[in-house]
């Protein structure tokens, strides 16, 4: 193929002429690598970052390890071809099916202090284990990479300190009122989130936990002093409806109902974009007649598919919740 030599040499002049000449800038080699892979693998920030602009799509896995061109630019060590990859739609965290490593895990495995930092800083988590049950952190320690396993050390302990910096959202999540009026009157930023560092508090604000916990008074504490919630919350990107359904919590749904009027709310509505599911999908899910009853109160559209192709009396009869079932139908 007369593209990948072309970047396998490094001629950039070449490379464009053969994209504009309508040359496949996603086809394979003879192995199922795509020109990016191995523009990235060979750490040609340039290459890369015309391959991407021509429509390269990062996303794309070699078929025998389940790689993708991040793993090869970290195996490279390249900073900026990690950035250009990054910023252009890779995931961070990706774990390749048969090793189950991410490309944090194979900068460490090919020393590459540099690709670790550069990884690290645009969020890869420490936390995540290969199909060994190996962190980066394990890794460099087994292979004696000390300056290496430092550099991960410190950043999982920066991750500790912003936790403890978030006292409005573990207060939250405490249902501790007085705690969270308290950091409310000194001026604590009432949406700040979570860190995303491998738990299952990531990405949530103070309101989003305490809708997910059942702390009413708290969620209705933070929406009057300016929370948004509407925005949304964890690494699900659920509303707080989502939140108060899935864990039952009828009475979160009917304070959220109640003050549509006096402020914006979440869409009752709002489909999840992992699954497609609606709060309601998530009552019925989880079998919580009461908060199902509050979501159709609230004014949830029954009719609305989950990416599966099922409504909520549908996913009702599929897992045995006759009550829930009946219900339903009496509601539509």
């Amino acid at each position: 193929m007369e593209l990948l030599s072309a970047i396998r040499a490094g001629d950039l002049a070449k490379t464009e002429s053969l994209i504009r000449s309508a040359s496949g800038v996603n086809d394979r080699d003879a192995e199922g690598f795509t020109p990016l892979m191995i523009a990235a693998g060979l750490g040609q920030p340039q290459m890369v970052e015309l391959l991407l602009a021509a429509g390269a799509d990062a996303l794309l896995l070699e078929p025998r390890m389940g790689a993708a061109a991040l793993h090869k630019a970290a195996q490279s060590g390249d900073a900026a071809v990690i950035v250009l990859l990054l910023e252009n739609g890779a995931f961070v965290d990706l774990q390749s099916p048969i090793l189950g490593h991410t490309a944090l895990m194979d900068a460490v495995l090919h020393k590459q202090e540099g690709g670790v930092r550069t990884l690290l800083a645009y969020g890869a988590r420490p936390g995540v284990r290969n199909h060994w049950g190996q962190t980066a952190l394990d890794l460099a320690e087994s292979d004696g990479l000390e300056a290496i396993a430092r550099v991960i050390r410190d950043k999982v302990h920066a991750d500790e300190n912003l936790v403890r910096q978030c006292g409005l959202v573990i207060a939250a999540k405490a249902g501790d009122y007085e705690g969270v009026k308290r950091l409310i009157s000194a001026g604590i930023d009432v949406d700040q989130r979570m860190p995303i560092i491998g738990t299952p508090d990531d990405d949530y604000t103070p309101v989003g936990i305490a809708a997910r916990e059942g702390h009413t008074a708290i969620v209705d504490l933070l929406r009057q002093s300016g929370a948004d919630i509407e925005q949304p919350v964890g690494l699900m990107k659920g509303t707080l409806y989502h939140e108060a359904a899935y864990f039952g919590h009828a009475d979160v749904i009917e304070m959220l109902a109640s003050t549509r009027s006096e402020t914006p709310t979440p869409r009752v509505d709002a489909q999840g974009p992992y699954n497609g599911l609606t709060a309601i999908h998530d009552a019925v899910w989880h079998g919580h007649l009461n908060a199902v009853r509050s979501l159709i109160a609230a004014g949830a559209r029954l009719d609305l598919e989950s990416h599966a192709g099922l409504k909520p009396s549908q996913l009702a009869l599929l897992y045995g919740y006759d009550d829930i079932a009946s219900f339903l139908a009496e509601s539509e």
